[in-house]
């Protein structure tokens, strides 16, 4: 429960910090360039029960965005994220421990709906979906040091929200929060890989 707590309330305090500071300002935002690309550098935090006690994974994405006017935004990505975990691997008879490495590539599309507050800031609301590629990799620790590996490709969705910070028209910084659900089949059974995408972001508009 702690874990949720934390992760829920870094994801309101995305949203909340920037309307604090221009309480009663309406949205404001000057003509500016339509597109953009985004690269954003984070961390994925598993948190499915069937990821118990597995470590907080690095994750990347790069994006591609149109504006068609100052609120909405459509947003194309490609990414990495990744998370591993102690498991236990049966075979007939007999039980080894294991490491697994669970590798995630996902393509994917967004909504985003922007509230410009003013001409340096734009908290926003994200929603997509997309093509998940994953390699899971087991290596087992017993008399043969077996590695066991599985590939999937399943769809998931996302929700979040973030804020961006414009430095210039042109250059922009920020932070954005996602959550995944995500169900792909590895070894025969359904694993929920659902998880928060943590990122700081930085972009360029032309």
């Amino acid at each position: 429960m702690k874990r949720y707590g934390w992760i829920l309330l870094t994801c309101l305090f995305i949203l909340v910090a920037s309307v604090a500071p221009v309480t009663g300002a309406g949205p404001v935002m000057v003509a500016g360039p339509s597109n953009y690309v985004v690269g954003k550098l984070g961390v994925y935090i598993p948190t499915s029960n069937d990821l118990s006690g597995y470590d907080t994974g690095f994750n990347g994405e790069f994006a591609f965005g149109h504006y068609f006017n100052p609120y909405l935004a459509v947003e194309l990505g490609v990414g990495y994220f990744q998370t591993e975990g102690d498991v236990t691997v049966v075979y007939p008879g007999a039980s080894f421990p294991g490491h697994e490495k669970i590798e995630v590539t996902p393509l994917t599309g967004s909504l985003k709906v922007s509230i410009p507050v003013n001409i340096w800031v734009e908290p926003y609301a994200i929603a997509g979906i997309g093509a998940y590629f994953v390699h899971d990799h087991i290596d087992v620790s017993n008399y043969y040091h077996d590695n066991l590996s599985d590939n999937a490709t399943a769809f998931g969705v996302h929700l979040g929200g973030g804020i961006n910070f414009n430095i210039s028209p042109n250059f922009f910084i920020g932070a954005e929060c996602k959550y995944v659900w995500l169900d792909p089949s590895l070894y025969g059974a359904d694993v929920n890989l659902g998880g928060v995408r943590l990122t700081g972001n930085f972009g360029v508009r032309f």
